[in-house]
């Protein structure tokens, strides 16, 4: 009897070692590519704005915000942040918002097309070399802040700035 359980228990583990995973990946990392220079570009503005409003909330520094909404026309070549706001919003709080609402769009385009160059503490990228961007700022009706930027000019925000530079 001790025989027999110890071939079955001998027989099991040669049969369950070859039950391992044999498949091995060729390829170490994935492999990205990038458009060709002169595609056009095709941006999804539904997940910009979608990544935006979930970037602003895990933020979670601006409760201030009552509304916000990015969109855009690949073909005409321009992105519209709208933004509704509380009252009494201080002028360097909207300005970080700006900032930080326009790296997500950078970003974001970024992940969507690799020919985007991503955010730096120095620069928002090419997107905006490519692309106009119009930000409005309302407090219900009123328009607190309005940038009309055309594709090649500066983006008037500071990519670098930072809460602890606001609240001083």
């Amino acid at each position: 009897m001790k025989k027999l359980i110890g071939s079955v228990i001998i027989c099991s583990a040669v049969l369950f070692s070859g039950c391992g995973k044999r498949y091995v990946s060729p390829l170490e990392t994935p492999s990205m590519t990038k458009a060709a220079e002169d595609q056009a570009y095709e941006f999804d503005f539904d997940q910009l704005n979608n990544d935006v409003i979930e970037s602003l909330q895990d933020e979670e520094i601006y409760s201030f915000v009552n509304d916000l909404s990015i969109s855009g026309d690949n073909g005409n070549k321009e992105i519209v942040l709208e933004i509704d706001i509380k009252d009494n919003v201080l002028p360097d709080a909207i300005e970080m918002l700006l900032a930080d609402s326009t790296k997500v769009i950078v970003d974001s385009a970024h992940t969507q097309d690799f020919r985007i160059d991503e955010c730096t503490t120095d620069s928002f990228g090419n997107l905006f070399d490519m692309y106009s961007y119009h930000c409005v700022v309302k407090c219900g009706d009123q328009i607190v802040r309005e940038e009309n930027i055309k594709a090649g000019e500066s983006v008037p925000f500071d990519p670098g700035m930072t809460f602890e530079q606001v609240i001083g």
